[in-house]
């Protein structure tokens, strides 16, 4: 099973979080910064006074500066100067020593103040290298809840994201998972059609599409299975109706004429045996039907196994000739030879069966691609229609001419070899024989499957 949904689900975590937690570490950055700026009005009241400043160094007075700082005492009871470029400050009181260690930290106007700084020296820069120097007021420090709003960006925000996307992570998953269990559901109540494939996107390639695909392989076996026994059931007790009804037919006549019994003690015979062979080829059938798991433990020369069949099929039948057409060395190994045999034997007594008297069937061997034994059976009966070559390997199909009640059949020999040939990795397919006749050919592995 591939891991491309695990590899989806930890690369999408992965992303998801990387994502949100670094573009909530930047919104809070930037939130936090423009909260604690100062406020454009507090702002622009300390730019008027570095404007004045200016003015009063443009127009030489030094006794302006004084008087400015002096003002900036009274209005705002902070402390302020102008520095020179030799670092010289002109104010109407010396430097507090609790700014001594800000004066080299100058902030600038357009800078975020934080909570922690207590004293705050902001600076103006003005001609000269000069420049205007002045402790932020107390009522223009800015005091937000930043603690609260970091929690809020960097922590809740991320988690109510991932909890969206966990959200979607967990609806992608659960829609197949739902139809899935809906298909379980109704395969459970009895509705062998039901599939979960039609539900699942056409390009969505993971092991929730995988369980999908098993699933409806599963079901398409077990409707398979189901329609199997219920068809064969269904035949079986059609074939059977037969013989039961000339058994009973027979008895009757008994009853009425016990002199009768004599001669009809056979027919009851052949016709019980006639049920008995047909009920031990459904229940093979049944079997076979369920794909079990054969041994193929045999090794064997399939030449020494053909030769066997075609004396038996020649003192069975000595109106006909069999013609052998292969080696006296086939090896065969990890087979099963009786499944093998009795496939074989079932197409070749059909051929004997179903061609006139006085005829050849040629039974050929040959060794395909040092991999397969290809069995060919050849008869001169005459032959089946096109269109039910196919037809003839399903259980109970008879044709009309050459597959009748009358000469024996019921219609589950040929289904009994496809079975028999594929439990041992092999196929089987038939065609018509070139000018007359049916050609059956058997192919399976020499060697393990």
């Amino acid at each position: 099973m591939s891991r491309r949904f695990f590899w989806k689900m930890v690369l999408g975590l992965l992303a998801v979080s990387l994502m949100l937690f670094s573009v909530a570490h930047e919104v809070s950055y930037q939130v936090t910064s423009w909260m604690t700026e100062i406020k454009p009005q507090h702002r622009q009241s300390l730019i008027n006074y570095s404007e004045r400043a200016e003015q009063a160094y443009i127009k030489g007075d030094s006794e302006a500066f004084l008087e400015l700082t002096e003002e900036v005492e009274s209005s705002l009871g902070v402390w302020s100067a102008v520095r020179d470029a030799d670092g010289t400050l002109h104010s109407n009181k010396p430097l507090p020593e609790s700014l001594a260690d800000k004066l080299g930290f100058q902030r600038q106007v357009d800078w975020p103040v934080h909570t922690f700084m207590d004293k705050v020296l902001i600076g103006f820069p003005l001609s000269q290298k000069k420049s205007f120097i002045i402790e932020l007021p107390k009522a223009m420090h800015p005091r937000p809840n930043t603690s609260v709003v970091h929690t809020l960006l960097a922590m809740v925000a991320p988690s109510l994201m991932l909890m969206f996307f966990c959200c979607l992570l967990y609806r992608y998953l659960m829609r197949p998972l739902e139809a899935l269990n809906q298909a379980t559901l109704k395969l459970a109540g009895g509705c062998l059609d039901a599939r979960v494939g039609p539900q699942m996107p056409k390009r969505r390639r993971d092991e929730i599409t995988q369980l999908a695909s098993s699933f409806d392989s599963m079901a398409e076996r077990l409707q398979r299975l189901i329609n199997s026994q219920r068809q064969l059931l269904g035949d079986l007790s059609h074939e059977l109706r037969t013989p039961l009804t000339r058994i009973e037919l027979a008895l009757d006549l008994c009853r009425v004429d016990e002199q009768k019994a004599l001669i009809l003690l056979p027919r009851i015979g052949r016709e019980t045996e006639l049920m008995q062979q047909l009920v031990s080829d459904a229940l093979t059938l049944a079997w076979l039907d369920g794909k079990p798991q054969i041994e193929c433990v045999d090794s064997f020369n399939l030449a020494t196994l053909l030769d066997l069949l075609c004396e038996d099929a020649s003192f069975e039948y000595p109106n006909h000739k069999v013609v052998r057409d292969y080696e006296m060395d086939c090896p065969v190994e990890l087979s099963n030879q009786r499944a093998l045999a009795q496939a074989i034997e079932n197409v070749l007594r059909n051929a004997l069966r179903y061609s006139p008297p006085n005829t050849e069937i040629t039974l050929r061997c040959q060794l395909r691609a040092e991999q397969f034994f290809r069995v060919e059976i050849l008869d001169q009966g005459e032959g089946v229609a096109e269109e039910q070559l196919e037809k003839i390997f399903e259980p109970f199909f008879r044709t009309d001419k050459a597959r009748t009640r009358e000469q024996g059949g019921v219609g589950l020999g040929l289904a009994l070899v496809r079975r028999q040939v594929e439990a041992v990795g092999g196929s089987v397919y038939a065609s018509n024989n070139n000018p007359k006749g049916l050609r059956v050919v058997l192919e399976f592995p020499c060697s393990g499957f």
